[in-house]
C-alpha cells in the first residue's frame, strides 16, 4: 500500500504541479501500478479504457480537472484482487469515480494554493518565503494525491467482495459494455473535427475500431 500511496503522490504532482512529464496518463499510471504489483498486462488494459474515456476531456477555463493518475493505480490495485471480469467492471468503474471525487479535492486545494499566494502578497515579498510557499504547495499535493489513492484502494477493498459475488456476467459481455460505454465517451472527440464529412469519416473509422475491438 506505501508503495501505491508514493506513486499516486507523484502521480498527482506530475499532473501540474512538478514536471508535466505526462506519467499521470491512465495508460501510463496504470501500467506503472501494474507493474508494482506484478500485474503488468493488467495495468495497461486498464489505462488503455480509462484513456478511452478520458480523451475528450481537454483541462482549459472553467473545467474541472478529473484526478486521472491516483485513480489509474486505484482501478488497477482494485482489479487485480478479484480475478474475472467482476474485478476488470469494479476496477474501470472505481476508477471513474475516484478520478471525479478526486477532482473535487485538486479544486479544494487550488483554492487553499490562493490563499496561501495571498497571505504572501499581503506580506514582504522575497525569493525565500515564494520558494518556501511553493514547495509547501507542491507537498500538499504529493500527500494529496496519496491520500486520495489510500482511501480509494481501501474504501475499494472493501466492496469488492459484494461485486464479486453477484456478478453473472461473463467476460465476453462485460468487455462489450465496457467497450461500448468507452466509444460513446470517447464520440465527444467528434465535435472537436472540422465539418460533417471529417467527422463522419472519423466516426467510421471509430465503428470499425470498436467492432474488431470487441471481438478481440
Amino acid at each position: 500500500m506505501l508503495a501505491l500511496s508514493a506513486l499516486g503522490g507523484v502521480l498527482a504532482l506530475d499532473a501540474t504541479s512538478c514536471g508535466q512529464f505526462m506519467i499521470s496518463r491512465p495508460l501510463v499510471a496504470a501500467a506503472l501500478a501494474g507493474g508494482i504489483l506484478g500485474e503488468p498486462g493488467l495495468g495497461i488494459q486498464i489505462g488503455a479504457i480509462l484513456e478511452l474515456f478520458y480523451l475528450s476531456e481537454m483541462p482549459s477555463g472553467g473545467f474541472r480537472v478529473p484526478e486521472l493518475g491516483p485513480a489509474s493505480v486505484v482501478a488497477v490495485a482494485l482489479a487485480s484482487t478479484v480475478s474475472g471480469p467482476a474485478g476488470l467492471a469494479f476496477g474501470i468503474t472505481a476508477g471513474l469515480l475516484v478520478s471525479e471525487l478526486g477532482g473535487l479535492t485538486v479544486k479544494a486545494q487550488r483554492r487553499w494554493n490562493m490563499t496561501l499566494t495571498a497571505n504572501v502578497e499581503a506580506t514582504q515579498v522575497n525569493p525565500l518565503r515564494v520558494s518556501a510557499v511553493h514547495l509547501l504547495a507542491m507537498s500538499l499535493d504529493f500527500v494529496r494525491g496519496g491520500v486520495v489513492t489510500v482511501v480509494g484502494v481501501s474504501v475499494g477493498t472493501q466492496l469488492i467482495g459484494i461485486v464479486d459475488d453477484g456478478w453473472m456476467l461473463s467476460s465476453a459481455t462485460t468487455m462489450a459494455i465496457i467497450v461500448v460505454a468507452a466509444s460513446i465517451h470517447l464520440g465527444a472527440l467528434l465535435r472537436r473535427f472540422g465539418g460533417w464529412r471529417t467527422r463522419r469519416a472519423v466516426f467510421l473509422i471509430g465503428l470499425i475500431a470498436g467492432i474488431v475491438g470487441s471481438y478481440l
